[in-house]
C-alpha cells in the first residue's frame, strides 16, 4: 500500500516529463530599470528553446513583456533599450535633430520657473511629475500601437497571450488589462508616482501596477493555467516606515506588500541579483541589468528543463514571428482627431499636424516631426496619443492634448563675488483666441545692470511657427572705475549708457534649428561719460544721445547644448542692420571741445559668428570660437562716444561687465580656442583664449577718434573656469584675463552662480 502510493506520487511529481502539451508561462516583476533584467532572461529561456506561451508583467515587467508578446525578440528588445533614443525616451528629454530653436525662450538669466492655473494658484502650483513622457509615449505608440486589430480586442490575440497590471489609487486595486491599446496600458502600469504623469483609462486615474501588485503570479495562474511557470522578479516589497525617514513613510502610505511567491507547485522563480550594481532609475545600467538576468537563468535552466520537456527552436520561433509580423500594418495615419482643448483651438493644432488636405497619410517619419514640434511648443504642455486601424488599412490617431498652465513665473540672475551682481524676473501670461498669445515682461536689478522689458508674441494661424513680436526695452549699463570684490568699497561710475527702444519683429524659421527675424527699431541712446580717468566729484560729464530708426535681420542657426557655457554642438549668427539717426552732445567739464553739436548719421553694419566644439576625445573637447564685423559707422563728436557706440569683442561672458577700449573697434575678426576636460559628469575644466584683430583701432587724437594703421595691433584674453552644470544653473569660479583699460586690473577672479545674460541691445 505505502509502495503504491509513493509511486502514484512520484508520478504526480515529475507528470509535466510525460506530458506532450506543456504550456509555460512567464512572469514579470517590476522594478524600474532593474526590471530590463527580464531581457536577459527571455535571451537564456529562448537560447535553450523554453516555450513562452503566456506572460504577465507589471510596470517595467510589462514593458518588456508587451514587446515580447508584440513579435519582438529579445534581441530586439534588447537593441531597442540600450539605444540612445530610449535613454532620452527615460529621462523626458528629446533627440537632438527633433529640437526646434523657434520654440526655445529668449535667452535670459532665468534659473527657475512656476505655472500656475488661473482658478487655484497655490492648490495647481506643484508639478505632478518630474518627468514629461511626451517622447516616450509617442514612440510606445510606434512600438506596441501597431499590432493586428485583433490584439487591440484581446491581448490572447498578441504574438504571446498577455496580461497587463496597473493600479486604481481611487479604490487601491489592482486592474488587469486583457484588451485594449497595448500602449496605452502599459504607459498605465509604468506610471511611477511623482515620476512619470499618470493616465485616466476608463474614466480611472491609473499608476504604476507595483503600488498594489509588483508580481501577477496569482494572474498568471488563474487567467491562463499553465502547466509551468517561470518568475522573474527584481523587487521586493518595502521595509517599515521609521519615525525620521519621510520617503519610507511617503512609500509604504502608497503601496501594499505584493507577495512574490509562487500560487502553485509547478513553477520556479528566478531572481536576479542586482544588488547595488543597477538602481531603479539608473536607465544608464540596462544593459548591465540585462547581463545580470541572463546569468541568473542559466544558473537555474538546468533545473527549469527538468520540468519543462517542450522544445521551441529558433527556427519555428522566427518563422511564427515573421507570420505575426506581416500581419501588423505601418504606421499610416490618415486622419486626427483632438481632444483636451477647446473647440475653436483644434484648428489650429490640426494645421500644425496635417499640412494640407491633400496629403492621404502621414508616415511615422513625418508624424514624429510634426508631432515634437508642436509639442515643443510654449504653450502645449503634453500630449498623449492612441491609433486605431481603419477599415482601409490606414490609421485614425486620436490625441489628447493638455495645453500649459496659463500664468508662469521664472526668477534668476547672476550672483558673484565681484560687484556685477544681477537680480532676473520675469512673468508671462499665455492665451488661446484662435490661436496661441503669449504677453510677457522681466526685469534685471543691479548696480552694474538694470532692465526694463515687456513684449507681446502673436503666433500667426499658419502651418509653419512663425510669430509678431511687438517689444519695449529699456536697458541701463553703470560701469565703475573699479572691479573690487564684493566685500570692498566701489568707486563711482565713469561710464553710463541707457538705452530705451521699441521693435517690430517677425520671427520664422528655415529649419528646425533656425531662426530668421526681420525687425524695425526705433529708440533713443544716453551716454554719461567722462573723457578722462582724472575725475572728480565736482566734474560734470559728457552728454550724448542719439535718436534712430533702424530696420535689421538676424539668422541664428543653434545646435549647442546650452545657452551659456556649452560643451557640445554648434551655432551660427549672422546679423545687418541699417542705422539712421541724429546725435547730439552735450560736452562736460572734462571735454576739451566746449560747443554742442548735432549730427545726422546713417550707415550699415554687417556681423557674423561661429562655434562650434568639433572634437571629442574621452573627457576632452576642443571648440572654435570666430567672429567678424564690418560696419560702415562714422565716429562720433568725440573718442568717447565713438568707443561707447562701437562693436564690441566679447567671448568670455565676463567681458560684457567691464568697458574695455583695446576690444572695441567698428571693423574687426576675432576668434579663440576652447578647451574643455569633463572632470565628472556636469564638472567642466575650461579654457579659453581669444585673439582680436581690428582692422582699424579706434584712437584718441586729442579728444576726436582717428582710425589707426591698418592691422595696428592685436589684442588677447583668456579665461579659466571650473563649472558645475546644476539642475538649475552654473556654479564656477572663474579667472579672467582681459586687459584694455589702464584703471582696470587685467586680472580677476570671481566665484559665481547663474548666467551672464541680459536683454539685448538695440543695435549691435
Amino acid at each position: 500500500m505505502n509502495l503504491t502510493k509513493l509511486v502514484l506520487y512520484s508520478l504526480l511529481l515529475f507528470f509535466p516529463l510525460f506530458s506532450a502539451a506543456q504550456r509555460v508561462g512567464v512572469v514579470f516583476s517590476g522594478g524600474g530599470a532593474t526590471g530590463f533584467a527580464h531581457i536577459g532572461v527571455l535571451k537564456a529561456l529562448e537560447e535553450n528553446d523554453i516555450p513562452i506561451d503566456y506572460i504577465t508583467g507589471t510596470s517595467a515587467g510589462a514593458l518588456v513583456g508587451a514587446l515580447y508578446a508584440s513579435g519582438y525578440s529579445p534581441e530586439e528588445i534588447e537593441a531597442i533599450v540600450l539605444t540612445e533614443k530610449f535613454q532620452l525616451m527615460s529621462s523626458g528629454e528629446l533627440e537632438e535633430d527633433q529640437k526646434y530653436y523657434i520654440h526655445q525662450s529668449n535667452e535670459d538669466a532665468e534659473l527657475v520657473s512656476y505655472r500656475f492655473a488661473k482658478d487655484s494658484i497655490l492648490q495647481k502650483l506643484f508639478p505632478t511629475n518630474l518627468l514629461n513622457p511626451t517622447f516616450l509615449d509617442f514612440e510606445m505608440l510606434n512600438l506596441l500601437g501597431l499590432n493586428p486589430p485583433s490584439a487591440e480586442a484581446n491581448f490572447d490575440s498578441l504574438f504571446v497571450p498577455f496580461r497587463c497590471i496597473a493600479s486604481d489609487i481611487a479604490t487601491k486595486e489592482s486592474v488587469s488589462f486583457s484588451s485594449g491599446n497595448l500602449n496605452q496600458v502599459v504607459r498605465a502600469s509604468m506610471t511611477y508616482p511623482f515620476f512619470i504623469s499618470p493616465i485616466t483609462l476608463d474614466e480611472k486615474l491609473l499608476f504604476d501596477g507595483g503600488l498594489y501588485n509588483n508580481f501577477p503570479a496569482s494572474e498568471m495562474y488563474h487567467e491562463f493555467d499553465p502547466d509551468f511557470i517561470i518568475g522573474s522578479n527584481v523587487s521586493y516589497n518595502e521595509l517599515p516606515p521609521t519615525d525620521d525617514d519621510l520617503m519610507s513613510q511617503i512609500r509604504n502610505m502608497f503601496s501594499t506588500h505584493s507577495d512574490y511567491s509562487l500560487p502553485c507547485s509547478q513553477g520556479i522563480i528566478i531572481e536576479p541579483d542586482l544588488g547595488d550594481e543597477v538602481g531603479t532609475f539608473e536607465f544608464d545600467k540596462i544593459k548591465r541589468a540585462i547581463d545580470i538576468g541572463y546569468q541568473s537563468t542559466l544558473e537555474k535552466i538546468d533545473s527549469i528543463k527538468m520540468f519543462v520537456n517542450i522544445r521551441v527552436s529558433k527556427e519555428e520561433r522566427t518563422k511564427a514571428r515573421d507570420i505575426y509580423k506581416s500581419k501588423k500594418i505601418p504606421l499610416a495615419v490618415s486622419s486626427i482627431k483632438i481632444t483636451g482643448v477647446e473647440e475653436d483651438e483644434h484648428d489650429y493644432f490640426e494645421k500644425k499636424l496635417i499640412k494640407n488636405k491633400k496629403e492621404s497619410t502621414i508616415g511615422y517619419e513625418e508624424l514624429k516631426k510634426r508631432y515634437l514640434h508642436l509639442y515643443q511648443s510654449e504653450h502645449v504642455h503634453s500630449m498623449y496619443p492612441i491609433i486605431h486601424q481603419t477599415t482601409d488599412s490606414t490609421h485614425e490617431m486620436r490625441l489628447h492634448i493638455k495645453k500649459k498652465k496659463p500664468l508662469r513665473l521664472a526668477f534668476g540672475g547672476h550672483y558673484s563675488s565681484r560687484p556685477v551682481n544681477t537680480g532676473f524676473l520675469s512673468a508671462s501670461y499665455s492665451d488661446f483666441r484662435i490661436t496661441p498669445l503669449t504677453i510677457y515682461a522681466n526685469t534685471y536689478f543691479g548696480k552694474f545692470y538694470g532692465s526694463v522689458k515687456a513684449g507681446l508674441k502673436f503666433y500667426l494661424p499658419s502651418r509653419a511657427t512663425s510669430y509678431i513680436e511687438p517689444v519695449f526695452v529699456m536697458n541701463r549699463w553703470d560701469y565703475f572705475r573699479s572691479f573690487a570684490t564684493f566685500f570692498e568699497d566701489v568707486k563711482p561710475s565713469y561710464l553710463i549708457q541707457n538705452e530705451m527702444y521699441w521693435s517690430l519683429r517677425y520671427n520664422f524659421p528655415a529649419s528646425s534649428k533656425s531662426k530668421i527675424t526681420i525687425d524695425f527699431t526705433n529708440g533713443n541712446n544716453e551716454d554719461r561719460y567722462y573723457q578722462s580717468d582724472d575725475f572728480t566729484n565736482l566734474d560734470t560729464a559728457d552728454f550724448t544721445s542719439f535718436l534712430y530708426y533702424s530696420p535689421g535681420l538676424e539668422v541664428v542657426v543653434d545646435k549647442l547644448n546650452r545657452k551659456q557655457w556649452a560643451s557640445a554642438g554648434s551655432k551660427f549668427t549672422f546679423k545687418t542692420r541699417f542705422i539712421h539717426g541724429i546725435e547730439h552732445t552735450t560736452p562736460g567739464s572734462t571735454s576739451i571741445n566746449k560747443e554742442e553739436t548735432n549730427s545726422f548719421h546713417n550707415w550699415i553694419y554687417f556681423k557674423t559668428s561661429y562655434k562650434n566644439y568639433f572634437m571629442q576625445k574621452g573627457v576632452y573637447r576642443l571648440g572654435i570660437y570666430l567672429e567678424g564685423v564690418y560696419s560702415f559707422q562714422p565716429f562720433f563728436n568725440n573718442y568717447t562716444s565713438s568707443l561707447l557706440s562701437a562693436h564690441a569683442f566679447e567671448p568670455i561672458p565676463d567681458a560684457q561687465t567691464g568697458f574695455y577700449n583695446d576690444f572695441r573697434s567698428n571693423k574687426y575678426v576675432g576668434g579663440g580656442l576652447i578647451n574643455i576636460f569633463t572632470i565628472k559628469d556636469k564638472v567642466d575644466l575650461r579654457v579659453d583664449a581669444y585673439l582680436l584683430q581690428p582692422f582699424y583701432r579706434i584712437q584718441n587724437a586729442t579728444g576726436k577718434a582717428i582710425e589707426g594703421e591698418l592691422f595696428e595691433g592685436r589684442f588677447g584674453m583668456g579665461s579659466v573656469s571650473l563649472i558645475y552644470h546644476s539642475l538649475i544653473g552654473p556654479l564656477r569660479a572663474t579667472v579672467n584675463y582681459i586687459p584694455g583699460q589702464s584703471i582696470l586690473d587685467p586680472l580677476s577672479f570671481q566665484v559665481s552662480f547663474g548666467y551672464v545674460l541680459f536683454n539685448r541691445r538695440a543695435l549691435r
